[in-house]
């Protein structure tokens, strides 16, 4: 059921660009505050928070997000990595009034815990990471859009390596790629 969830959720994600092309949205906003949706913390049990405010071509985000990794995602030998993150970013749009690509920095911590999987054992970890992203805002009206984006999240500080009995968690550069619906006013 959550299989077919997403592949609904990814074909509307896919056939709004269209839309949003023809949507015929009003004059450039100047100012903007509001919250998106991301999707992939919610495919994998999870959740997300998000603020954002804008003026101009620049645009804070504040997130909390909390996810579980899919299988393919974590290291092997490793299951359940469950991260609980803080994120802080700022964006920078190439045109005016929060649409078209953008490119942002930010950064994020990340308090998580992952089970090795041949002694059951589970330890806990904290990683301060530098994160890098852009993608394309879609505007659908004047208050909604689609949001496509990639990012890498480098870690920079706190546990990059966590022991276990038999094999070594290691946190390294991470690529990232999904799609939020946002929200502003």
């Amino acid at each position: 059921m959550k299989k077919l969830i997403v592949l609904a959720a990814l074909c509307v994600c896919a056939a709004l660009p269209a839309a949003a092309q023809n949507a015929g949205v009003k004059a450039d906003k100047k100012w903007m505050a509001g919250t998106e949706l991301d999707l992939v913390p919610f495919a994998n049990s999870g959740y997300y928070t998000s603020a954002v405010a804008g003026y101009g071509r620049w645009r804070a985000r504040f997130v909390l997000t909390g996810i579980t990794t899919p299988a393919f995602y974590t290291q092997s030998g490793f299951k359940d990595n469950t991260m609980h993150v803080n994120a802080y970013i700022v964006d920078y749009y190439f045109k005016d009034g929060f649409k078209g690509w953008w490119v942002g920095p930010g950064f994020e911590t990340w308090d998580g815990s992952v089970r090795e999987k041949s002694s059951g054992l589970k330890r806990s970890y904290r990683t301060a990471i530098v994160t890098l992203g852009g993608g394309y805002t879609f505007r659908i009206s004047d208050h909604f859009y689609i949001n496509p984006w990639a990012a890498v999240h480098f870690p920079v500080g706190g546990d990059k390596d966590v022991d276990f009995v038999s094999k070594t968690f290691r946190l390294r550069p991470v690529p990232e790629a999904s799609a939020k619906l946002g929200f502003n006013f």
